[in-house]
């Protein structure tokens, strides 16, 4: 092989092998990885006066109706870290029948927390820098932001690049939180990185 020939080739392969580098990262979306969770109980409890036949009060009836609704979001930059309780109460009179009532409404909310219990909420924009370290929810290392854009953060786990919207991300006392294992991410950027190079 002569000289020119050589340099050829050789540019040809450096070409290319840029252009392999310089590829998007397929873009990944997992689920966000933590939930606060909010309880409201709200009980009602009346009294009924109870007459015997002469028209004497002989006792008190008492009835409790309590309805509770659980919801769960996405834990957020200003979630507790903490669990809170709040309670009020408010006595009247019962509309329908005049007897006096009392409703006692009660929430509570959870913090958002990953598998091993640490509070997690959700990740800002200055939690995202390069190579800042990226955890799976039960502790374990996926990878490190590579780049940041407005469409996301590239991680890396050194076998694979998938780039994953900014709002799939927690952060908890170690760093970032996302909900997909190390496994799990290169398993789905496989897929798209191949169908990319077609």
């Amino acid at each position: 092989m002569n000289l020119g020939t050589k340099s050829l080739l050789t540019a040809l392969a450096l070409s290319g092998s840029t252009v392999a580098l310089a590829q998007a990262a397929p873009t990944v979306a997992p689920q966000t990885p933590a939930k606060a969770k909010t309880t409201t109980t709200q009980s009602t409890t009346t009294a009924q006066p109870v007459t015997d036949a002469t028209g004497t009060m002989t006792a008190v009836q008492k009835t409790t109706d309590t309805t509770q609704t659980t919801s769960e979001q996405p834990a957020t930059a200003t979630s507790p870290t903490t669990t809170s309780t709040t309670s009020t109460t408010t006595v009247g009179t019962d509309p329908t029948t005049g007897a006096p009532a009392a409703t006692t409404t009660t929430t509570t909310t959870e913090p958002a927390t990953d598998a091993k219990g640490a509070a997690v909420t959700a990740a800002t924009e200055a939690d995202f820098k390069a190579g800042v370290p990226v955890f799976d929810q039960k502790g374990g290392v996926v990878g490190k932001v590579e780049s940041v854009s407005a469409k996301g953060a590239v991680v890396s786990t050194g076998k694979a690049r998938a780039e994953i919207p900014t709002a799939s991300f927690g952060k908890n006392d170690k760093g970032l939180v996302m909900s997909m294992t190390k496994a799990e991410l290169e398993a789905a950027a496989a897929p798209k990185a191949a169908a990319k190079k077609k």
